[in-house]
């Protein structure tokens, strides 16, 4: 029986550091105003695909676009042109897992030239595209138990070192899992994860915790990754609301075939 499939692009802003020297060196605010609203304007292109868009690095993003086609992407590449003083080249990878996926797009746009090349301009490179029905997305929404231990007793800066410590800690664990963890803000993680059961995710983070605080998630099973990503938060609800039952739940909402 073949395995399920997830979809990945990867989103790479062209020529950009090349591009930046141009503004002389009061520029910094202005990439951050363009890197944001970049990031804002994809988001709201892709969502409403049923698509979630992640950060990688500023001028680097990856998106789960299980649904989306070829033609679909093109639309949102040329709405970035029409808006942004750059273009933005995207690959599409196909893979049983989402790290795998992700690698396979990677090298198909490296292919196709440096990020920081000047040929390189609104590329997009799929080996192929996968509709809903032929994959799934799992997402597992993890977040830390009582983190305002910590807040309320350190400063932010101090209180983000920890966060940014654990980021890269999930980060490997997680891709030796064949899976993509991303920083979603506050104390709040997604991890975008190959075929894993509820209880090997939770033997996985039963083994870390935030200085001393556990770690808790809901995990959710569609066809798309904003439904995946909806059942993964009303699955972490469950968990916040059951203080008896362990840091996972496994709900009969846990899979929905929309």
């Amino acid at each position: 029986m073949k395995q399920p499939q997830i979809q990945v692009s990867l989103i790479q802003i062209d020529n950009y550091g090349p591009w930046t020297t141009t503004l002389g060196n009061d520029r910094e605010h202005r990439l951050q105003i363009l890197q944001a609203e970049l990031y804002s304007s994809l988001q709201k292109s892709f969502s409403p695909k049923n698509a979630l868009v992640f950060y990688n690095r500023f001028d680097e993003m990856l998106a789960v676009t299980n649904g989306i086609s070829r033609e679909e992407h093109k639309e949102i590449q040329a709405n970035v042109q029409d808006h942004f003083p750059f273009t933005v080249s995207m690959s599409i990878g196909v893979d049983i897992s989402p790290f795998k996926a992700h690698v396979r797009a990677s090298r198909m746009l490296q292919t196709a030239g440096s990020a920081q090349s000047s040929q390189r301009k609104n590329v997009l490179m799929a080996d192929e595209t996968l509709r809903a029905s032929d994959g799934y997305v799992q997402i597992a929404h993890i977040d830390v138990d009582d983190i305002t231990d910590i807040t309320d007793h350190s400063s932010p800066f101090e209180t983000s070192i920890r966060l940014l410590r654990s980021h890269l800690d999930l980060m490997t664990i997680f891709s030796q899992l064949d899976s993509l963890l991303f920083y979603m803000g506050g104390d709040n993680f997604m991890a975008v994860t190959r075929e894993l059961s509820e209880e090997t995710i939770a033997e996985k983070l039963s083994n870390y915790s935030l200085n001393g605080l556990p770690l808790k998630f809901g995990l959710g099973i569609a066809q798309t990754a904003r439904k995946a990503a909806e059942l993964a938060t009303m699955n972490l609800e469950h968990v916040r609301l059951s203080r008896d039952r362990d840091n996972y739940t496994v709900s009969p909402h846990l899979r929905d075939s929309r």
